[in-house]
């Protein structure tokens, strides 16, 4: 059984999004400045899945530490 990544890469976003890994390495900057600020620790060129997943595709219906993401 495959266990669910917690961290994607820049390849995995811009797979997911359908953009340049340029774009997409942006879009990985950008979130974990978000994340920092919140006091989160990050990994330079890898995001949260779960914070990525929230913050452009909506919350999740059982709520979670990052219902407010934007």
């Amino acid at each position: 059984m495959e266990t669910a990544r917690r961290m994607l890469t820049a390849k995995e976003v811009a797979a997911r999004l359908g953009v340049s890994r340029t774009t997409a390495y942006a879009v990985i900057r950008e979130l974990n400045e978000e994340m920092a600020r919140r006091g989160c620790k990050v990994i330079p060129g890898r995001v949260s899945n779960e914070y990525f997943e929230i913050a452009f595709f909506g919350e999740r219906s059982g709520g979670g530490d990052y219902e407010d993401v934007r």
